[in-house]
């Protein structure tokens, strides 16, 4: 993960870049009439579209420089129906890149991002509130 808004995941059998810069996030919102903070909640929440998930990898691939022809043809190929609750969270978390990007990555400097693997556990932030405040006050407890 970087502040540029790029990633890299294994899917569709290789390591890939996926990006999604400012253009591409406007280019996102336009497709989906919302928000990239909505689309997010949406694929986080369970109230996602089938759109929110191929436009998210479609967009992002593109941003990363793959061909649109061939972004187009491997989302069309791998997020088909029987395959498409798999990807749901692989889009959360491009776009969670996107928009809060790597807090450790320093500023000004240029460094090679981890590649996010299927054996990398991306878990979606709390559901609820209150235990999202929970887990948070147990976190600084223990950093004490």
């Amino acid at each position: 993960m970087s502040r540029n808004g790029a990633c890299e995941l294994v899917w569709a059998g290789d390591s890939r870049t996926f990006r999604l810069g400012i253009g591409e996030l406007l280019a996102l919102q336009d497709k989906l009439d919302a928000g990239p903070a909505d689309i997010a909640n949406r694929l986080r929440n369970g109230t996602w579209r089938v759109q929110d998930v191929q436009e998210t990898f479609r967009i992002s691939l593109i941003g990363a420089g793959e061909d649109p022809k061939k972004a187009k043809a491997l989302v069309e190929e791998y997020i088909c129906p029987g395959r498409i609750l798999s990807h749901v969270m692989m889009a959360w978390a491009i776009i969670i890149n996107a928009i809060q990007g790597d807090e450790n990555d320093p500023v000004g400097k240029e460094e090679e991002a981890a590649p996010l693997t299927s054996e990398t556990t991306v878990s979606a932030p709390q559901a609820s509130t209150a235990t999202a405040r929970s887990s948070a006050s147990r976190r600084k407890r223990s950093k004490t």
